[in-house]
């Protein structure tokens, strides 16, 4: 039994019906209508305390950054007639934490009394979720009950995604590494056209070359220069619960606005592939393009009707991914059909990197497609997590 005084009442219970059983008498009976209804004017306490106390709780608005501490202010306040014996406060804290304020801490408060505390708030997580108070646990005065109370109003806040600076040197090595393989591709002349042969891609017929040779030619595209970093992004959800989901794509985000944000500052072009209804190319060459990118990233939404899977099928009917120096996918889940999609689309066996969102970094995983593809495990804590 968690709450030993309750075992008070019912031994002083006991012994008023031994009393009244043996004995009898006003005194026995008023001393077992008094043990009787002591615990039902404990509980109409707690009633009235709940009735009474009035919960107020504010941030300096809505929108939020993740990992930057905001101003949090509690006031808890006694509007009734008598006084509340011991208050205690619980916290969402799976996505945020409070500082300077402990859950296990019960107040007291005199009657049209208040409580007043100014604090820190930090979030963890890119999104939207409530904050703050989540409940209060109420005890009688003699400490015999304790009714916890849901708000009914919770702080709800929409949370920016961080934005984290690499260190320089970070990905300058995988730069390298793609003009190395790229080059290795070139000793061979490029071939204007060639005669188009079944399964070409019928957007790269030339039409004035079939013109001339009376059947049909392709562009040869064999040793083409490539134009930049191709940046792919899970659009999927991944569970139901938003302890679930809401990390993974937490990181899925951070990641690929730090890849994005310093390629722009060291002048590496970029395009990042998302998804919303329909597959979607956003270009990035300046930090005014990463702003912009950021700004759809704020409000972004995985959907669960969506995965990986379908968004690679879309890519390859498109055929958007022949043009990069490189492929870096920042996926939440790897399998033997994902590997499989990206060996489709990548035609041109340019390099690819992988980073894969886990539960634990470091985490080891089979790579199904082929040795130019370098799979990174990353832990699902974000960065301001890691660093604070």
């Amino acid at each position: 039994m968690k709450n030993k005084r309750v075992l008070i009442p019912i031994a002083l219970l006991i012994l008023a019906l031994v009393g009244i059983s043996f004995y009898g008498g006003p005194v026995t009976y008023v001393f077992f209508w008094t043990v009787v209804l002591l615990p039902v004017i404990c509980l109409i306490y707690i009633f009235l305390v709940i009735r009474n106390i009035k919960i107020y709780q504010r941030t300096e608005g809505r929108d939020m950054v993740c990992g930057t501490p905001a101003p949090f202010y509690i006031t808890l306040q006694n509007e009734g007639f008598f006084s509340f014996a011991s208050l205690r406060i619980i916290f969402y804290s799976s996505f945020s934490t409070i500082s300077e304020i402990d859950d296990d801490v019960e107040y007291e408060l005199p009657p049209h009394s208040s409580i007043q505390r100014t604090t820190k708030i930090l979030c963890k997580y890119r999104g939207e979720y409530f904050v703050g108070i989540k409940k209060i646990v109420v005890k009688d005065f003699l400490g015999l009950f304790s009714v916890t109370y849901t708000i009914k109003e919770p702080l709800n806040v929409i949370v920016s995604p961080a934005i984290i600076h690499l260190p320089k040197g970070s990905d300058r090595e995988l730069i390298l590494d793609a003009d190395r393989d790229n080059q290795m591709k070139k000793p061979v002349p490029d071939i204007p056209v060639r005669e188009y042969v079944q399964g070409d891609d019928i957007r790269f017929l030339n039409w004035k070359a079939s013109a001339v040779m009376q059947k049909l030619m392709v562009r040869e595209r064999r040793g083409e220069e490539k134009s930049g970093i191709a940046i792919i992004m899970d659009p999927g959800r991944y569970g139901e619960r938003t302890e679930e989901y809401l990390p993974p794509e937490n990181k899925v985000i951070e990641q690929v606005l730090a890849m994005t944000l310093y390629n722009a500052e060291n002048n590496i072009p970029t395009d990042v592939f998302y998804r919303t209804t329909t597959p979607v190319r956003q270009s990035v060459r300046s930090t005014g393009d990463f702003d912009a990118l950021y700004q759809v990233m704020r409000r972004y939404i995985f959907r669960d009707d969506t995965d990986m899977k379908h968004f690679l099928g879309e890519l390859y009917d498109e055929a958007y991914l022949s043009e990069y120096r490189m492929l870096v996918f920042v996926l939440q889940k790897w399998s033997e059909e994902e590997a499989e999609w990206v060996k489709n689309i990548n035609t041109d066996q340019m390099p690819v990197r992988v980073y894969l969102i886990s539960e634990e970094e470091g985490e080891e995983f089979t790579d199904a497609s082929d040795n130019k593809t370098e799979i990174l495990p990353i832990g699902r804590k974000s960065y301001t997590e890691v660093t604070s």
